[in-house]
């Protein structure tokens, strides 16, 4: 998760905190800069149920049919 939460916070989305009474703790917190994108990627799963014509339980479905697939496609590579 580093790596992410570094470009995250580079990219101004994002403050990591040490924690007060442990510092092993780190706390995120989103910046003004994260709120509004958070906000605005609110209505993405909806754009994309919208664009698919799919009802939520057929993209549930096809999300399960995706997952197993890569899991067989993953035990059969290994």
């Amino acid at each position: 998760l580093t790596p992410l939460l570094k470009r995250l916070e580079s990219a101004g989305y994002i403050r990591r905190e040490r924690g007060r009474e442990d510092e092993r703790v780190v706390v995120l917190r989103l910046t003004e800069e994260g709120k509004r994108l958070k906000e605005k990627a609110t209505g993405i799963p909806d754009c994309i149920a919208a664009a698919s014509g799919r009802d939520a339980v057929d993209l549930t479905r096809l999300q399960a049919e995706i997952v197993a697939l890569r899991e067989a496609l993953n035990k059969s590579a290994a």
